[in-house]
């Protein structure tokens, strides 16, 4: 069975009204998310690692985990700090951006964790916050770097909250290195355009990301598009726009691309230059799986 662990956050995500009144809450952390949704493909064995407090924050998301059938052998309940939460607030106007307030209390001390074991064709997905913070980082690059030298596919998402790291200069060289490790870079243009200043996702793969990895996805919920750019090609497929209004469809759309680069067995040499029709499947895919992530979406709350 193919083994894929993922390396990310765990959060509750709690949303409420233009006025303030609670709406509802869901896991929150697009590899946490992510991690679900692949778990319940009975294909993959799909390890969590992360952390969260022995709260009751931390005790609805490991449950949450556990249910769609991710093993959390490697998620550390520190008891020190608390687990994070994300508060939405729904726009009183369509057109008005969703306000988002981050409350965390994390320790010093970070991963208090056994590493899951790497074999060769394993893929390791990786990225947020996590994967740039300095509590973490040290321990994470070691972990990494035996993953590579065992040959697993890594996949590295760099997006994170604005809130989490005003200061993008102190934290680029911990991105750049990031890149370069990474065999594919799944990224929300938003994302990239927080990172290196450029909307425009070919002009920043050619100025920005092309030279550390080969491999570049962008998720556009503007253009209703999602592209694969490898090398001076790329292929572009659409996205509905219906789609790209729910909580999920996110993780759903990472975890197609995640699942079907494991499926296909696809060595990092092969990502380096990978075939248009290599491409058009792992965007198709992403989209079939956000399709389905979405349909899990029953709550208007759920779609700001």
């Amino acid at each position: 069975m193919k083994r894929i662990i993922c390396i990310g956050e765990c959060s509750l995500n709690i949303v409420v009204s233009p006025e303030g009144k609670p709406l509802g809450s869901m896991p929150g952390g697009r590899v946490a998310n992510t991690a679900a949704i692949l778990a319940d493909d009975d294909r993959f064995n799909v390890i969590m690692a992360s952390e969260v407090s022995a709260d009751p924050v931390g005790d609805i998301l490991m449950r949450h985990l556990e249910r769609s059938g991710v093993v959390t052998s490697s998620v550390d309940r520190f008891t020190e700090g608390r687990t994070a939460l994300n508060v939405f607030q729904a726009p009183d106007a369509a057109s008005a951006p969703t306000a988002v307030t981050r409350y965390e209390d994390y320790p010093e001390e970070a991963f208090d964790i056994v590493w899951p074991r790497v074999d060769e064709g394993d893929i390791v997905l990786f990225g947020g916050y996590y994967s740039i913070d300095r509590r973490m980082r040290q321990r994470m690059l070691k972990f990494l770097a035996n993953c590579a030298e065992r040959k697993a596919v890594l996949i590295y998402l760099p997006g994170f909250m604005p809130q989490q790291e005003p200061r993008i200069t102190r934290v680029m060289p911990a991105i750049l290195e990031n890149l370069e490790m990474a065999h594919i870079t799944v990224a929300r243009c938003s994302d990239l355009e927080l990172i290196f200043g450029v909307g425009d996702s070919s002009e920043c793969y050619r100025r920005h990301i092309d030279f550390y990895c080969r491999s570049l996805i962008t998720i556009d919920p503007e253009a209703r598009l999602m592209s694969y750019y490898a090398g001076s090609e790329h292929t572009d497929i659409p996205v509905s726009a219906d789609l790209c209004r729910t909580m999920m469809w996110n993780a759903g759309a990472v975890a197609g691309i995640v699942a079907e680069t494991a499926a296909a067995g696809l060595t990092p040499e092969e990502l380096d230059a990978p075939a248009e029709p290599v491409r058009r499947r792992i965007l198709e895919a992403a989209v079939r799986s956000a399709a389905s992530a979405a349909e899990t979406i029953t709550r208007h709350w759920q779609e700001i």
